[in-house]
């Protein structure tokens, strides 16, 4: 008898892990629906190596736009799913899945948003924005915003500090270093800095 082990195994609608096949390999501008992509007008103007990197990204987008051709015609449901993938419902279910890793802030600011385009939303049209904001509440989502994408910035610069295991004690220093400037950085207050004091992750 055999096991199978499926705790990898994700269980979602497709719409959340539809992609481009990765044997295209593709990773320029995004190419969607079923538009054919053109190359520079002024192609003929570029110097050499100019006209060769146009070149290649216009084959390399020519590829994708027949892979959404032939994904529309051989399977409707996987194209209707990456097409979905570019509306603000997709955007917001894809936000509130990630809930728990991103934080409540970009959610947040992103159903304040979606007071300016609710009127295209389908189902919608019949109905008012259920949600009100007021304009300190505006100001204090963009700033979470704010804080957020920082504190990304922050850790990232944190996480490329630590590099090799020779560079042990040069990285516990950095690190020490590192959390003196975050927290002055984001703590406003005494209780605040006893808080990051508390929950640094790093162990200094």
């Amino acid at each position: 008898m055999g096991l199978l082990d499926w705790q990898s195994t994700e269980l979602s609608p497709l719409y959340c892990h539809a992609r481009q096949t990765h044997i295209i390999d593709y990773d320029g501008p995004p190419v969607f629906g079923l538009e054919r992509p053109r190359p520079p007008k002024d192609i003929e103007q570029l110097d050499a190596n100019a006209m060769k990197h146009a070149e290649a990204l216009y084959l390399q987008q020519s590829l994708c736009s027949l892979y959404n051709t032939l994904t529309h015609h051989q399977n409707p449901r996987l194209y209707a799913a990456l097409e979905f993938q570019q509306t603000t419902c997709y955007l917001l279910l894809l936000l509130a899945r990630n809930l728990l890793i991103d934080g409540e802030a970009t959610y947040l600011s992103q159903v304040a948003e979606l007071e300016a385009t609710w009127d295209t939303l389908p189902g919608a049209k019949s109905s008012a924005y259920p949600f009100s904001f007021l304009g300190k509440e505006r100001q204090e989502m963009e700033a979470d915003v704010e804080g957020v994408a920082r504190g990304i910035e922050a850790m990232r610069s944190i996480r490329e500090s630590i590099i090799r295991a020779d560079q042990y004690e040069e990285a516990l220093d950095a690190l020490e270093q590192m959390k003196d400037q975050v927290i002055e950085e984001f703590a406003s207050n005494e209780q605040e800095r006893e808080v990051w004091q508390k929950e640094w992750p790093f162990g200094t």
